[in-house]
């Protein structure tokens, strides 16, 4: 087992349809998301696809201008 490189740690969620997956980051910029093959039709199929996903730029919100009550 010392040959093995660790490449991140994984983190189980659920998908918007209930589906369980496993993400973490592999980079600042990207992440790895392991999702199940929900198109599986034969046993040679991969029960778990891996994809890299950039992660989503976070708009930056303004700062609100504070009010100035009228005189």
């Amino acid at each position: 087992m010392s040959d093995l490189i660790r490449l991140t740690g994984l983190w189980k969620s659920q998908t918007k349809a209930g589906a369980t997956m496993l993400s973490g980051s592999i980079s600042p910029t990207s992440k790895l998301v392991i999702l199940p093959n929900s198109k599986k039709q034969k046993d040679s199929e991969p029960d778990y696809i891996a994809f890299i996903a950039p992660y989503e730029k976070q708009e930056q919100k303004q700062p609100e201008k504070p009010q100035i009550p009228e005189l």
